[in-house]
């Protein structure tokens, strides 16, 4: 039970961390702007992934959404938008 708690308490803390935008700069590098909170938005409107995670991604997106926000807004100098900059995630 001890190992339950402790594994949810550290699912929810990373799914709270703008993970979505961390995931999208290291398959991607940082050439879109708020590619983050695209892969989020991609993750909870999915009908594979959501099949695949028995609906469990839509709130962790939901919940992630704001932070990757966050960490899009701060990286946004970063980005430059070239040709590398995906539009559509695919999963």
């Amino acid at each position: 039970m001890r190992f339950l708690i402790f594994f949810l308490s550290g699912l929810i803390l990373v799914s709270i961390s703008g993970c979505g935008s961390f995931w999208a700069g290291v398959v991607h590098g940082p050439t879109c702007p708020y590619q983050g909170v695209q892969f989020d938005f991609k993750m909870a409107t999915n009908w594979d992934a959501i099949k695949g995670t028995y609906g469990f991604v839509i709130p962790l997106a939901v919940v992630d959404l704001p932070f990757s926000f966050v960490v899009d807004t701060f990286t946004l100098g970063q980005a430059d938008g070239g040709d590398r900059c995906p539009r559509k995630f695919e999963s």
